[in-house]
């Protein structure tokens, strides 16, 4: 089940980073691994309205699993495509090169991601694992974080 189905271009980038962030805290996900998460939806978001048509659609979810679970954010758009060689690249591009840096982060900030992509559109699924639950210190959660 979806905590978050949001549909965003430039004008609600702020209301989709802020959903991201309720859903998040809602999930019990802090400090680092928090700012982590944002960042990497953050690159996503912003690289499917340069990049993917101006718009797209936004998928927040929890997998339950060994340990916590894992929080999976599910970013897509109906642009042109990742050149391929843009995904294959491993290293940081130069400060020259034409993009790419996006991508590079997301990797890093991700405990995985997926790129589908092709000349209908790119999906990227990012994924943070969680860590199992410690009931005393979890605080009580209140309100919704769905649209």
């Amino acid at each position: 089940m979806d905590l978050l189905k949001v549909d965003f271009d430039e004008g609600s980038l702020v209301r989709a980073r802020r959903a991201v962030l309720a859903c998040a805290r809602g999930q019990g996900v802090t400090g680092e691994r928090l700012g982590d998460l944002l960042s990497a939806v953050n690159e996503c978001l912003v690289n499917a309205i340069e990049h993917g048509g101006g718009r797209g659609r936004l998928r927040l979810w929890r997998e339950t699993g060994p340990g916590g679970g894992r929080l999976v954010c599910e970013v897509a758009d109906d642009g042109d495509g990742i050149p391929v060689e843009v995904l294959k690249r491993e290293s940081l591009p130069a400060a020259s090169a034409p993009g790419g840096r996006g991508i590079w982060l997301t990797r890093r900030l991700s405990d995985e991601v997926v790129f589908l992509t092709g000349p209908a559109g790119t999906t990227v699924r990012l994924v943070l694992e969680l860590a199992a639950p410690v009931r005393a210190a979890r605080a009580p959660v209140t309100g919704s974080c769905t649209e």
